[in-house]
């Protein structure tokens, strides 16, 4: 670990380099990377400290770094032209280097952390294990234009304060500055948002391999797979297949309250014009943020530091006919002496795509939506002030108004019904920062989050249903984080906290008002001890570092729960890092668990598995008997970094999570219910016309999907498919993440193994659910390359692939194909072509761009007539076509 001690020998060592940039100190227009006067670099290989001198020299920017950093670095050199910070990124990215500003003309310069990349061009590369965790991304940090950094310090004094202040960032995955997590951590970068040619969160997160495109999801079909269902318009995260309630959202690390009557998070209502990047924490982390956190975290991160203005503009459509969208955004910030503000609006329209525009849907019913018609118009701010007596305010704040409409008919002549909702999200979340004696930090912080569905359904064009759903969550608490003792080895520092949140739903559905509050009160620690401190003359045990933390929950109605997590992380070699955590998670159930409407619907009789004709009653909602999760998962993997390769990482995880009293609908597959044994227990065959009139009289809505009329004596079974506590789940796998940059090229692979079993009651045998139609796919990749080609053009390319599956609900079973496709993106900087074009970008996205159809699967059909192909793993939109022009001033 790393002591002042470091910043002191900083700012020593820096002297040639800052006596090398020939300025004085004087007021100078902030520094940010997204703006600032395009240069013409010409600096030929080189060592990096030579480099550094020549960049100083030209940017007259003073540069603060440790001797042993660039010592025996090489660099191929710069060429072309960027920006200041452009062209520092570029010399450092080899090297692991990263660097934050201090001052409006210094910088200074610490080891990157290592976080596998989702699209690794502009990542720098990952930091040699057992060096400085700090993570240096400028963006996290506030510039301030003062002489020499701070009022009153020259730039070592402030170096050895900012050690020990709050602005040293706290990653995703830890409450201590300075800790780098055992967890493995993926992170969409700016640049890796724009590189990726979409429009929407959802359709971000969802491109990663370790996420599942089923569940709730705009282009989700209704499937005989119970949660699997775009009929909402809620576009969720579904972390490792477990449910989108299993993976907890934040926005810099606060809450945003559910949509619906669940307790997920549409994260539809964040705008990507918002953003600086995006954390994915892979591992359960219900000690560090929460109990709902089993799968992972994902966390956005908005933007807090920017001086200048972005006008942005996006159009485009699919080649096979619908899904036209247009959208614009628009942010503007400003930085002074004491803090920072910035502002930002974005709008997004996106028109429907029709079962008639695409062939593996042509012969189902005319009125099916793909994909609906949406729109939705956010707002953001975010700021930061300095108060007197060395404490700090900042503010996040978000809107989002959102609109949806979909069609959707059950088969021709079947249930139909069209549904339009409007769901408006804000969240207000004030925090106040403290610099305590002896180096610790405090923090106070509030969040009030609240989100209001309006929905209005037609049934069968004739029957309406209007319902409202209000979701309220706010929360206040209070931590603090610093050293506890100096130990050889380096600091043990210690994160203390503790809060309270509330959290409520108010339902009015059109019958029995839905009312539910829950109360939670919370108290945590988490400790980060160095047993052995970096170094290279120690072969085998070049450092070793163990992280504890524990998180005390009482839930009101579910009682107290403790959940602990531990962590190792050792570096045999300063090239290699061998890390592990364990944990425990509990969860209570969600609102629409316990008080979700009885619902009967009436089906054919083979699309539930039946092998006679005839007619099937299907019982679903809610059960306010039901007892909350208990999960324990771990990870093991490595991350190696080898200095003979520059520019190479490679990382490989493997995870384990084992959920008991998991709650699901017990019918796996609908498709197959009247068939398959292990269903036997929630199957009433031939049941009498009293116990069926007695199940339709007692539900809350009784729905005929089928087009035949109901007819006692046609039902062959009853299915009863509400929720239960299942014995077990078992979600196993493996991660595998490759980086290469070398010169102008950048590639990368990311790799995700995925197995999942359940035990629905202890007396029955587990059971595979992974890998089967409407089911998270086994494996799944995405890989690409970006080139900088010079002149301000990039090319980016990226590979998608899931693994094929196997189709359990056609009749006889058959195979699923596999499904890859491509999307190039092109980017250009128009001041190549013209100096008055300075600060116009303008790209080209194409999302499959080969225009592959989703393979073929009967058994979809049988779920949803007409509809052949798995719309949980694959995509209805084809080629995608968009482009973007953009202007920074």
């Amino acid at each position: 670990m790393t002591n002042i001690k470091f910043f002191a020998a900083a700012a020593a060592s820096s002297l040639a380099i800052g006596a090398a940039a020939n300025t004085a100190y004087g007021q100078s227009e902030p520094l940010t990377r997204e703006t600032g006067v395009r240069l013409s670099w010409r600096i030929p290989p080189q060592p990096l400290a030579d480099a550094l001198i020549a960049w100083s020299e030209q940017s007259e920017m003073i540069v603060l770094l440790r001797d042993d950093l660039v010592s025996g670095v090489e660099t191929k050199g710069l060429q072309g032209t960027y920006s200041k910070l452009e062209a520092l990124d570029r010399l450092l990215k080899p090297a692991g280097l990263a660097f934050r500003i201090d001052g409006a003309k210094t910088l200074v310069l610490a080891p990157a952390l290592h976080n596998a990349s989702y699209a690794s061009a502009e990542r720098p590369d990952a930091a040699r294990p057992g060096a400085l965790a700090e993570n240096l991304s400028m963006t996290s940090i506030r510039a301030e234009p003062l002489e020499g950094g701070r009022a009153g310090h020259d730039a070592e004094e402030d170096a050895k304060e900012n050690e020990n202040g709050r602005d040293w960032i706290v990653v995703t995955g830890t409450r201590i500055r300075g800790a780098l997590p055992a967890a493995p951590i993926e992170t969409i970068t700016r640049l890796d948002i724009e590189r990726s040619g979409q429009s929407q969160a959802g359709e971000l997160l969802r491109a990663l391999p370790q996420t599942f495109r089923g569940g709730l999801s705009p282009t989700v079909q209704p499937t005989t797979i119970a949660g699997n269902s775009g009929l909402g318009g809620d576009s969720t995260v579904n972390l490792r297949g477990m449910g989108a309630d299993a993976t907890l959202v934040l926005v810099n690390g606060r809450r945003l309250a559910p949509v619906s009557g669940g307790e997920t998070t549409d994260i539809s209502a964040i705008p990507l014009a918002a953003l600086e990047r995006v954390d994915v924490l892979l591992d359960g982390s219900s000690a560090l943020y929460g109990a709902d956190a089993v799968a992972g975290v994902i966390n956005f991160i908005v933007t807090d530091d920017y001086d200048g203005a972005e006008l942005r503009a996006r159009a485009g459509g699919t080649t096979q006919g619908g899904g036209f969208e247009h959208g614009y955004s628009a942010a503007a910030g400003h930085r002074w002496n004491s803090g920072s503000l910035i502002l930002g609006g974005d709008f997004l329209e996106q028109n429907d795509i029709l079962a008639g525009e695409r062939d593996f849907s042509k012969t189902a019913g005319p009125l099916n939506a793909l994909s609906p018609d949406q729109r939705q118009w956010s707002a953001f701010m975010s700021g930061r002030q300095d108060l007197a007596g060395g404490a700090a305010l900042d503010i996040l704040g978000l809107y989002t108004d959102r609109k949806f409409a979909r069609t959707t008919e059950y088969g021709a002549g079947g249930f139909a019904d069209a549904k339009e909702n409007e769901t408006r999200t804000f969240l207000i979340a004030p925090r106040v920062l403290f610099d305590l004696p002896a180096g610790w930090s405090a923090q106070i912080e509030g969040s009030l989050s609240r989100s209001v569905r309006d929905s209005e359904a037609n049934d069968n064009f004739g029957g309406r249903f209007a319902a409202r759903t209000q979701n309220g969550a706010w929360t206040v608490g209070a931590s603090a984080e610093g050293a506890i003792a100096s130990l050889p080895s380096g600091d043990l520092r210690a994160a203390i906290g503790g809060g309270y949140r509330a959290e409520s739903l108010n339902a009015d559905l059109g019958g029995a008002p839905r009312n539910g509050t829950r109360t939670v009160s919370y108290a945590f620690a988490e400790s980060s001890l160095p047993l052995v401190a970096p170094s290279d003359q120690r072969t085998g045990l070049n450092s070793l570092d163990l992280n504890f933390a524990i998180r005390i929950e009482d839930h009101s109605g579910f009682g107290v729960a403790a959940t602990p997590k531990l962590g190792v992380r050792y570096a045999p070699l300063p090239d290699l890092a061998v890390r592990a955590t364990w944990g425990k998670s509990f969860k209570a159930p969600r609102f629409d668990q316990l008080l979700a409407d009885n619902v009967v619907t009436l089906w054919d009789a083979a699309s539930l598995g039946g092998a006679s004709p005839g007619l099937a009653l299907l019982d679903f909602g809610g059960n306010p008997a039901l007892e909350p999760e208990r999960a324990q998962s771990w990870t093991a993997g490595f991350d190696f970094a080898p200095r003979f390769l520059s520019g190479f990482d490679l990382s490989f995880t493997w995870f384990d999570i084992d959920f008991t009293d998991r709650i699901v609908s017990p019918i796996v597959n609908l498709g197959s219910a009247l068939s398959d044994p292990v269903n036997l227990p929630f199957i009433d065959f031939n049941p009498s016309p009293a116990a069926q009139a007695a199940l339709i009289d007692g539900a809350d809505r009784f729905l005929p999907v089928t087009g035949s009329p109901y007819d006692p004596d046609a039902v062959v079974g009853i299915v009863h498919s509400g929720f239960v506590n299942a014995a077990a789940q078992r979600v196993s796998g493996a991660d595998v993440s490759v980086n290469y940059a070398t010169g102008d090229i950048a590639l990368f692979a990311n790799l995700s193994w995925l197995q999942i079993d359940a035990q629905t009651l202890a007396a029955l045998p587990l059971t595979r659910q992974s890998g089967f139609i409407f089911q998270p796919p086994s494996f799944r990749m995405r890989s690409g390359a970006s080139w900088e080609a010079g002149d301000g053009l990039t090319l980016n390319a990226i590979v998608n692939h899931v693994a094929g599956s196997r189709d359990n609900v056609a009749s006889p079973p058959d195979d699923i194909a596999s499904w890859t496709t491509l999307d190039l993106t092109l980017q250009y900087e128009l001041e190549a072509l013209s100096p008055a074009l300075d600060g116009f970008n303008a790209s080209l996205s194409v999302i499959n761009a080969l225009d592959k159809d989703p393979p073929f699967a009967a058994g979809a059909g049988v779920a949803f007539s007409g509809m052949f192909f798995d719309s949980a793993n694959t995509s209805p939109v084809g080629r995608f076509i968009a482009a973007t022009l953009r202007y920074r001033f």
